[in-house]
């Protein structure tokens, strides 16, 4: 197990923190609003199966109910840049300031995995 980035934002007094792990054929990203990651959603995603097709990443909601449509976003769009499967553990307490947390969330996502692809090219 390797931290490949710990990261967090400032969003309106609500402090996001991301901790991607890279496994042995995968990824594990943790995104909560808490330091102790918490245990909401998991969702599991796949990469697509080949650059000739342009096929989707495809997701599974392995448990939890809350932020289904932000969880799928998050974790096709990281098994999709890092092509290997991806499991997202999703946890946040403020249930009501989803809506304002996901822009930022997505923008935090995309620098680290940026990051992370110049690193692995050099």
């Amino acid at each position: 197990m390797n931290i490949i980035a710990e990261k967090n934002i400032q969003i309106n007094n609500i402090t996001i923190y991301l901790t991607l792990v890279k496994l042995y054929r995968g990824y594990v990203l943790f995104i909560s609003d808490q330091v102790n990651f918490g245990l909401g959603s998991i969702t599991l995603s796949t990469p697509p199966l080949n650059d000739v097709l342009k096929s989707t990443s495809v997701s599974y909601q392995l448990f939890g109910l809350e932020h289904n449509l932000l969880s799928k976003m998050i974790v096709e769009k990281a098994a999709s840049n890092l092509k290997e499967p991806v499991i997202l553990l999703f946890f946040l307490k403020e249930k009501e300031k989803e809506k304002e947390l996901i822009k930022p969330i997505i923008t935090l996502l995309n620098q680290i995995l940026e990051e992370y692809k110049r690193k692995k090219n050099n």
